[in-house]
């Protein structure tokens, strides 16, 4: 499943720091997080303009500082267990909408959830140096 919030929700444009009115949001998304059972993505995303600041060189610093923003706040003020979450900033490379016109652009100013199914447990992999591994042809 994934949870879509507009950037302009929880940020202003340019910037990593929550909006006093964010938490509002992020509080009601926090108690089924506390309770979920699996990992929880929290991904950011910007539009096409190029930000370049001292803070922000690129897009890929702000949407990472974003999700990173997002994941400390839910820990801090939402009591979710940090091992649940993960942060992952992805710039413009994942765009919802055409970066041609403002609305376009303002879509993929996002934070995006994304929770995972459990997956089937690992297969526990023995010490394998002394003879050749069934996984590779010879």
């Amino acid at each position: 499943m994934r949870i879509r919030l507009e950037v302009k929700t929880l940020f202003e444009i340019g910037r990593a720091d929550l909006k006093p009115e964010a938490w509002n949001v992020l509080a009601q998304l926090a108690p089924y997080f506390k309770q979920y059972p699996y990992r929880i993505w929290v991904e950011g995303h910007t539009d096409n303009v190029p930000i370049g600041t001292e803070l922000f060189p690129s897009n890929w610093e702000l949407s990472a500082a974003r999700a990173g923003t997002v994941v400390r706040t839910l820990i801090e003020r939402g009591a979710v267990p940090p091992e649940k979450l993960v942060a992952a900033g992805y710039a413009d490379t994942r765009p919802v909408g055409t970066n041609g016109s403002e609305e376009g652009r303002a879509h993929n100013r996002r934070v995006e959830f994304l929770l995972s199914r459990k997956l089937a447990q690992a297969p526990v992999l023995e010490n394998t140096l002394d003879r050749p591994s069934p996984l590779i042809a010879p």
